[in-house]
C-alpha cells in the first residue's frame, strides 16, 4: 500500500510537493481506509482536482518515472535497458536555476505489514543518492549509496554475499539504482520492493492495454462481465484476426515476414443482440469496438482490466482524466469497488468532474471524504503545487463542489471572458 509520495523538480512541480494517504488510526473509517499494524490507516481512492494544465498529469507522470527507474522497459522481453530514465527525465524548466538542481522522489509504501521508505536524488547524468529504510516497530536503515563507492549496507537486511560479489566485479553503475541490481542477483528484500513497484498500474485517458488480456480465455471473461455489469448491450468480446496474405504489401514490408506464421489482429469485434419486429432475440451482430461503439465505452473497456487486476492483487492503480466519457454513476460505482473489496487495492484518479464532490450512496457515505481529496494549482511563474483540502477551514458540512467552483478552495482556472469577447469582435 502507499502511505506518501513526496518529490521535487519534476516537470512542473519546482518545490516539493507531498501526496499523503496516511491518516490516523483514531481518525479513520474502515469504509474509506485500509488498516496497518501500524498507528495509521491508508486511504483506498484518493482524487486530485486542477484546472487544464495545472500539473493533474504530471503528478501521474511522477509516479510512472519513478517505476520506470524501478522496473525498465526490457528489450526484446529480455535485456532491461537500465538507462531508459534518462530519456524521460525532466526537470522544472520555467526557472533559469531549476535545470541545475537534482530532483527528489521518496516513497512511503506497507508490503506485508512492514512499513519501507525508499528514495532517489539524481539529474539527468546520474543517480546522486539512493536509500531504502524500514520500519517495524522503528525505523532502521537498509542500505544508503550517496555515491558510487560510498555505500553503506545493513547486513541484518541485505544479503552480504550477493552485495561483495556486486561490489568486487564493479557491477554498480551511476545510472541503475542499487535496489534495481540487488534484486536482480536475487536479494530477497529487495525483489520485494521492486515488485511492488512494478505491480503499479497507470493508465491514461486513450489506453487500451485491456487488448491484451482478451488472449487468454478468463481474463477476456472477466472483462466480458465487467461491461455488461455496466448496462452496455455488449454480449461478447473478441480480437479481430485477419489473414497474413490479404495485408497490403507496404504493411507486409514493415511487419515482416516472420507473422506469416502467427495470428494478425486489426481490432476488436462486440457483439450484439438483434431482434425481430415483435422484439425477440433473432441473432447476434458484430460491431467494431473502435468505428461503431462510443468513446465512453471504448474508455470503459481500456480501464476494465486494469481495474480487475487491481481489485483482485491489491495493487495501486492511477488513472489519468477519470472522467473523460464516463457517466458520473459508473465513476461512482468503480470508486466505490475499492470500497466494498476486501484487498489492499488502492485507486489514484484525477478528474475535472466536481460532481463527484457531493456523491452519496444509500447510507449517506460521500463518495470522497475531505481527507481524499487534493488540489493542484500553478502559480503565476509555472510552479505547480499539491495543496490536501484538509489546508483550508471552510466548513465542508456545506456543498463542497460550491466551494471548490466558487474557488474558495482554489484549483478552478481563471477565464478572461472580456478577452475572449475583444476577440471574437476583432
Amino acid at each position: 500500500m502507499l502511505l506518501q509520495f513526496t518529490f521535487s523538480n519534476y516537470k512542473c512541480f519546482r518545490e516539493e510537493n507531498i501526496l499523503n494517504l496516511a491518516i490516523p488510526a483514531a481518525k479513520s473509517k474502515l469504509y474509506f481506509t485500509h488498516r496497518t499494524a501500524f498507528n495509521y490507516s491508508a486511504l483506498k481512492a484518493l482524487v486530485v482536482l486542477g484546472a487544464n494544465a495545472s500539473g493533474k498529469t504530471k503528478l501521474f507522470d511522477a509516479v510512472k518515472f519513478v517505476k520506470n527507474i524501478i522496473c525498465p522497459p526490457k528489450r526484446s522481453e529480455k535485456i532491461p535497458i537500465f538507462d531508459f530514465w534518462q530519456t524521460q527525465y525532466d526537470s522544472f524548466r520555467l526557472n533559469t536555476n531549476a535545470p541545475n538542481q537534482s530532483s527528489t522522489f521518496e516513497m512511503i509504501v506497507v508490503i506485508d505489514e512492514i512499513q519501507y521508505r525508499y528514495g532517489l536524488e539524481l539529474n539527468k547524468n546520474e543517480i546522486i543518492s539512493e536509500w531504502l529504510y524500514t520500519k517495524n516497530q522503528r525505523e532502521t536503515f537498509v542500505f544508503i549509496r550517496e555515491a558510487k563507492e560510498s555505500i553503506r549496507i545493513n547486513k541484518r537486511y541485505v544479503n552480504e554475499r550477493i552485495y561483495e560479489m556486486v561490489h568486487s566485479a564493479n557491477m554498480l553503475s551511476p545510472v541503475v539504482p542499487l535496489l534495481v541490481i540487488l534484486a536482480t542477483f536475487n536479494d530477497t528484500l529487495s525483489q520485494k520492493i521492486v515488485n511492488w513497484f512494478n505491480s503499479i498500474t497507470i493508465i491514461s485517458a486513450n489506453d487500451i492495454r485491456s487488448i491484451d488480456a482478451l488472449h487468454e480465455l478468463e481474463k477476456k471473461d472477466c472483462i466480458v462481465k465487467f461491461l455488461k455489469s455496466f448496462d452496455i448491450n455488449i454480449e461478447d468480446i473478441s480480437l479481430h484476426e485477419i489473414d497474413y496474405d490479404s495485408i497490403p504489401n507496404k504493411i507486409k514490408h514493415l511487419i515482416g515476414d516472420s507473422h506469416k506464421e502467427t495470428k494478425i489482429y486489426d481490432g476488436i469485434n462486440t457483439m450484439h443482440k438483434v431482434y425481430n419486429e415483435l422484439y425477440e432475440r433473432d441473432h447476434f451482430t458484430q460491431f467494431s469496438l473502435e468505428k461503431d461503439e462510443s468513446y465512453g465505452t471504448n474508455r470503459l473497456f481500456g480501464m476494465s482490466w486494469p481495474i480487475i487486476n487491481s481489485l483482485r492483487n491489491g495493487t495501486l492503480l492511477l488513472i489519468d482524466e477519470f472522467d473523460s466519457g464516463i457517466h458520473s454513476n459508473i465513476i461512482d460505482k468503480i470508486v466505490r469497488l475499492y470500497y466494498l473489496c476486501n484487498s489492499n487495492a488502492q485507486l489514484l484518479i484525477n478528474t475535472q468532474n466536481t460532481s463527484l464532490l457531493n456523491n452519496t450512496d444509500d447510507e449517506n457515505r460521500p463518495l470522497f471524504t475531505k481527507e481524499q481529496i487534493y488540489l493542484v494549482n500553478k502559480n503565476l511563474y509555472g510552479e505547480a503545487n499539491l495543496l490536501p483540502v484538509t489546508d483550508f477551514d471552510e466548513d465542508f458540512r456545506t456543498n463542497m463542489e460550491k466551494l471548490y467552483l466558487g474557488g474558495y478552495i482554489s484549483g478552478v482556472p481563471y477565464v478572461d471572458v472580456q478577452m475572449l469577447l475583444n476577440l471574437i469582435k476583432g
